[in-house]
């Protein structure tokens, strides 16, 4: 049986192929659904919590190192069907691939697969790209929004040779804010857009105000919308909806319905990103939401 992901809480598992789900041929427009790479990937991201940006108050600001270490961790609650924890064949850096560590631990632990999770600073179909080193080329290609400026997060499935040394098999990559954030994109005005709002986040726990801002991930992908909760001390005082492009249910132009707009849902868009309305109503439903809840 194939290594692969298992959900600690259920006995299924997500079973990580070697051959399933190649990557597209050229000229042709990937599929938004991922393979079992994919949804290995959002799954270990969502049970790290990089879905989830707190306040400053509960999550000081972050590195590299500090968003690694948290998949690392979540990895250890991952059990692969061979019994590994997935933490104990997953390496965060190319360096065991090329000196010959994560070959030797696979044939020590008799593991058919080992994982490869690197921060890519641009992403091929058949390569992953670092700001100074070697370029990491996979045998069957990689998935994921390839035409999406980096950073990516990329997961490889790796195999031993017969001649004991590792091979990059496939590879899903997902798009991130940024090196120390690693919260999912689905393009580049998103990333724009969140470090808007990260911004703003900042500015209101100087007024006291906690602002979480959420999107919820799953082994389906990521939602078209951020939620952002706001708290004053231990009360509530606001929950927020920001629907982001590409959603079916929303017009180009960022207007909605009288009953989508009664969710506290925004529409947004360059257009009322770039013109300012977004962060209007950003401050509007902030002043009101607080004023409402003896803010």
């Amino acid at each position: 049986m194939q290594d692969g992901f298992a959900r600690i809480s259920a006995p299924e598992f997500l079973s990580i192929s070697l051959d399933n789900a190649l990557p597209p041929l050229p000229g042709e427009k990937p599929e938004r659904i991922a393979s079992d790479l994919g949804r290995g990937l959002w799954s270990l991201m969502a049970r790290a919590g990089r879905n989830v940006l707190p306040g400053p108050a509960h999550r000081s600001e972050l590195g590299l190192t500090d968003e690694l270490d948290a998949l690392v961790e979540a990895a250890g609650q991952v059990v692969l069907t061979s019994g590994h924890r997935l933490s104990e064949l997953l390496w965060t850096r190319s360096g065991p691939y090329w000196n010959g560590a994560l070959a030797r631990t696979l044939i020590l632990q008799q593991a058919r697969q080992g994982f490869l999770l690197l921060l890519a600073q641009a992403v091929t179909p058949r390569a992953v790209l670092f700001g100074h080193a070697s370029p990491l080329v996979v045998e069957l290609g990689i998935e994921g929004d390839l035409d999406l400026p980096g950073p990516h997060l990329v997961l490889l499935v790796c195999t031993v040779d017969p001649t004991g040394k590792a091979v990059a098999r496939r590879g899903y990559a997902q798009a991130i804010k940024s090196a120390r954030c690693f919260m999912p994109v689905g393009s580049a005005f998103e990333r724009d857009a969140l470090e808007a709002l990260i911004a703003l986040r900042d500015k209101l726990d100087c007024h006291g105000v906690d602002c979480t801002i959420m999107r919820d991930l799953g082994e389906d992908g990521f939602a078209r919308e951020w939620q952002v909760g706001l708290r004053r001390e231990e009360t509530t005082i606001g929950q927020l909806r920001i629907v982001l492009p590409g959603d079916a249910g929303i017009a180009e132009d960022g207007e909605m319905g009288a009953a989508m707009a009664k969710d506290g849902a925004y529409a947004l868009t360059p257009a009322n990103f770039e013109d300012g309305r977004f962060v209007a109503w950003l401050e509007r439903e902030i002043v009101e939401n607080g004023a409402a809840n003896g803010g």
